[in-house]
């Protein structure tokens, strides 16, 4: 089996509670950096840190909207499927 180097980028940038969070709520809608401070135990500078990492392994990107970024799930076939297949396993034995 060949492991492409972008499956690992991905599989890293989404192994953190608050990037896979963040992504989660980017699924459901596109959202500024501020909104998601109200939505995450996080502070801004730190989620835009995350943001980056996100968009290094190009799973978000984002609109300029003025001075607000407003970032969204650039593949979201590809993190819905990988979430919806972390939801669906079974918990691993005790």
């Amino acid at each position: 089996m060949v492991i492409e180097k972008d499956w690992v980028v991905v599989l890293k940038a989404l192994a953190h509670p608050t990037r896979l969070r963040i992504v989660a709520e980017l699924l459901q809608s596109t959202k500024c950096v501020t909104s998601m401070q109200d939505l995450l135990p996080a502070s801004q500078a730190n989620i835009s840190q995350h943001l980056g990492i996100l968009r290094g392994a190009r799973i978000v990107d984002f609109t300029q909207d003025g001075a607000q970024r407003c970032y969204y799930v650039c593949r979201p076939e590809l993190v819905g499927g990988l979430l919806d297949l972390l939801r669906d396993a079974p918990a691993p034995p005790a």
